[in-house]
This record gives structure tokens, C-alpha cells and sequence, in this order.
């Protein structure tokens, strides 16, 4: 297993596992995410108790993680946006014409 695949097996571990939470409860275990560790904890110390359980990971593994976490929140934002100027673009059209509401949208052709 690459330290990738330990850390997720690492976070899995974490959130099954009660003695475990509270060895880390100092790092507010349950504000962390589904594949990441946050950044603005200890990692030394989470790396250590990590590698003591039998988990081998880095902190290039967890900043990796984190860049593909921001990377998927990111497309997520931008997706939203689109959606969001859209729809703006509906409220203008309304506005421009008096009042009357365009036709449902469709993302798929007809």
C-alpha cells in the first residue's frame, strides 16, 4: 500500500475506532474530512501516533491530499458559479422583459 492509500486507510481506521478518537482528540477528529487531514494540525504528532498503529504515510502524502481536496472543492465552486451566472442571466431576462418568466431550463437537448 502507498502512503496515499495508508492515510486513507489511517482516516478510516480513525473514524471506526473510539480509543483511537480519543488519542486525538487534541486535533479535533471530528471536524476532519472524508480523505484529508487538515493542515492546521500537528502532523508530526498524527504521523507519529499514525506510524505507531501501523499506518506509513508522510507529509507529502497528507499536502497531496489536501491539493486534491482543494482541487475537487475548487471544480465544485466553479461548477457552481456557472450555475449561479446562469441563472442571473434568467433573473436579467425576467427583469428586461417586464416580468415574464423564460421556460423551465433543460441541460439535456430535446
Amino acid at each position: 500500500m502507498n502512503g496515499a492509500e495508508q492515510l486513507t486507510a489511517f482516516l478510516e481506521r480513525v473514524r471506526s475506532d473510539a480509543e483511537l478518537q480519543q488519542q486525538l482528540t487534541a486535533f479535533h477528529v471530528e471536524l476532519w474530512g472524508d480523505a484529508h487531514l487538515p493542515l492546521d494540525i500537528d502532523l508530526d504528532a498524527v504521523i507519529a501516533l499514525a506510524s505507531e498503529i501501523g499506518f506509513h504515510f508522510d507529509r507529502a502524502d497528507v499536502v497531496a491530499s489536501q491539493c486534491r481536496h482543494l482541487e475537487r472543492f475548487a471544480s465544485f465552486e466553479m461548477d457552481n458559479a456557472v450555475v449561479a451566472r446562469r441563472y442571473m442571466a434568467r433573473i436579467q431576462l425576467q427583469i428586461d422583459r417586464g416580468g415574464k418568466p423564460e421556460q423551465p431550463m433543460s441541460y439535456y437537448r430535446a
